[in-house]
């Protein structure tokens, strides 16, 4: 059994939300709207900044279409690179996207 610090744990949760997120195209504020929480609670949450309850880990997943064990399944140092890597780029493509719609 992995023994967890709780910064990793934030962190990796925070990231994983991240990522759903980029993937559905998602500005943190558009998925606040959509669970009924402030956009700041969201970033603050990606952020590793906050300890979101039980109740909004659920709201995200639901939403997210994750599974919730996926979010407490520890995660190697290459898979958090990956998943971070890949945040950048769906960071850049969104930036991009929303450069052309103005």
């Amino acid at each position: 059994m992995y023994k967890w610090q709780i910064e990793e744990l934030k962190f990796q949760i925070g990231k994983l939300i991240q990522l759903h997120r980029l993937k559905r195209e998602l500005s943190q504020l558009q998925l606040g709207n959509e669970l009924n929480i402030s956009s700041n609670h969201v970033g603050r949450i990606e952020r590793a900044e906050t300890n979101p309850t039980i109740e909004i880990l659920i709201l995200f997943c639901n939403f997210l279409e994750i599974d919730l064990l996926h979010l407490f399944t520890k995660l190697n140092e290459k898979e958090l690179k990956k998943i971070e890597s890949e945040i950048d780029q769906l960071q850049k493509e969104f930036k991009n996207q929303n450069k052309r719609k103005s």
